[in-house]
């Protein structure tokens, strides 16, 4: 990638910088500064622009997938196998958190410039679908780049601690509706409320999804659609404890897609794109994975033990940073001891994703590993599932308990544990099935990266792994929320930086 100075995508991370020195690498693909938006391919080129960036390796490209469960409880990082990654934020020293600004606010100045503009773009009658679709995905884009944000800068609107360092903090991100173009238009910016940023994702998906195709085809999954929209409503409603609304939302996206339901979980984590995606952002080897990032970011590489590659049956062996390994009581809740010795005992399928190597091929160290980042597009690729069937089910089954909809859950939550030949015991009473949940989501979805978000929306302190030797984040640690960039905070003086930082 060519490394240059540009305008167009990041001033609208950066409040008040002298931003001609800032020198930043731009995706292989996305839309040089000054490009005339003069036909519908050149909005083509700004959308796919705002996927690149959403494919970066600090953003959905792995922090968003694998951070969290480091973050929290799901990954216990060896050291001697990480060359340094995740360590920190596995023990979740100061600063050690998902650094998203700049990366997100570049991508919403490229969907507010597609959002702002596009409207006013005559084309043929041929081409008006297009030009609608392109719109529409604009708007779900800006909402789920503005839901991650709100979730690592900012509490959720009925979690706001009333103790500690954050106590009665209401503030989330700054909003910015509109495009910047050059570094005179970047205008500073209060940070606006809680309820405020979760308004205006919800207006931004209420617009999108009458427009959105439903995912009816395999490519239709690699970018936002119908269902994937529902979806993300859903979760946002969820989130606002709004649960009859997100419910709602969930029932429509599971009838506005054609992801289903797998029998064979590892299966489809083998499968380009899984069965069970509804979004899933699609990598490619040679463009996206080539070269020294792919070796060094991509979630196969910190997953995977270094020059054994054991999922990845009869093709040669490469170099990895693998050092990100299950935790002993994630491996609990699926009834496996540490080893797995006894993972022959264990009916649930998804105890297959976990597998003993050593570090290396000439190794004697064991450790225990899982797989579901298994280089299935090729060396070092993966696709990264943002919406995935099972999840949106789980995220159904709660909202429905805490309406005390408990026979309704139970159903849905028997579906999975039929496909997963599970044999825990889906418990009868609310609070019990509440805790049900809880694990499933974590015995469902760890590597995905749910579990750390799930954790602050319940309010929940944070159990880390014993081996890490940090003992119980409270539910009030100042470390639930990530740091302000500090240049932001230093040249904004509107821009309030999160409490405890």
């Amino acid at each position: 990638m060519k490394k240059k100075i540009i305008a167009l995508s990041i001033f609208a991370g950066l409040s008040l910088q002298a931003c001609e020195d800032l020198v930043v690498v731009e995706p292989k693909t996305s839309l040089a500064a000054g490009t005339a938006l003069s036909t519908i391919g050149s909005y083509k080129a700004v959308l796919t622009s705002a996927y690149d960036r959403i494919q970066s390796f600090n953003y959905w490209g792995r922090d968003m997938a694998l951070l969290g469960d480091a973050l929290a409880d799901n990954i216990y990082t060896e050291t001697s196998q990480a060359s340094g990654r995740y360590t920190g934020a596995n023990r979740n020293t100061r600063g050690s958190h998902y650094n998203i600004y700049g990366t997100a606010y570049g991508t919403i100045n490229d969907l507010n410039t597609i959002i702002a503009n596009i409207d006013k773009l005559t084309v043929a009658s041929s081409e008006e679908t297009t030009k609608a679709q392109i719109k529409a995905q604009a708007l779900a884009l800006r909402a789920m780049v503005y839901f991650d944000l709100a979730r690592i800068y900012g509490y959720e609107p009925n979690k706001i601690p009333t103790s500690g360092q954050g106590a009665g903090f209401n503030k989330s991100v700054v909003l910015r509706l509109v495009p910047t173009a050059t570094p005179q238009e970047a205008s500073l910016q209060e940070r606006a409320t809680v309820t405020e940023v979760y308004t205006q994702i919800e207006t931004d998906l209420k617009a999108a999804i009458p427009v959105l195709d439903a995912a009816a085809s395999t490519a239709a999954r690699y970018k936002m659609n119908k269902g994937a929209a529902y979806a993300l409503l859903g979760k946002v409603y969820l989130y606002w404890e709004k649960y009859a609304d997100a419910e709602a939302q969930f029932k429509l996206a599971l009838s506005n897609t054609n992801a289903t339901l797998s029998s064979n979980i590892v299966s489809a984590f083998n499968t380009v794109p899984n069965p069970e995606s509804l979004f899933e952002l699609q990598f490619v080897q040679s463009t996206e994975m080539a070269g020294v990032l792919g070796v060094n970011d991509s979630p196969y590489s910190y997953t995977t033990p270094n020059g054994i590659n054991a999922p990845l049956s009869g093709s040669a062996n490469v170099a990895t940073y693998g050092g990100q390994l299950p935790s002993v009581e994630l491996l609990a809740l699926f009834g496996l001891d540490a080893t797995l010795s006894n993972q022959a005992t264990v009916t649930d399928v998804r105890k297959s994703f976990f597998y003993r190597s050593g570090s290396t091929t000439s190794g004697t160290v064991q450790y225990t590993w899982a797989r579901k980042y298994n280089a299935a597009n090729g060396a070092y690729t993966d696709n990264i599932k943002i919406i995935r069937y099972a999840d949106v089910l789980l995220m159904q089954a709660e909202a429905q308990v805490m309406q005390d909809k408990l026979a309704e859950a139970i159903v849905l939550l028997n579906t999975l544990k039929t496909s997963r030949n599970s044999a825990a015991v889906i418990p009868a009473t609310k609070a019990e099935l509440f805790q049900y949940i809880k694990d499933e989501r974590r015995r469902e979805l760890f590597y995905e990266g749910h579990r750390w978000f799930d954790l602050k929306r319940w309010g929940e302190g944070i159990s880390k792994p014993a081996l890490t030797a940090v003992g119980t984040i409270p539910s009030t640690d100042y470390r639930l929320l990530a740091a302000i960039p500090t240049a932001e905070v230093t040249l904004n003086p509107k821009l309030p930086q999160n409490p405890g930082y």
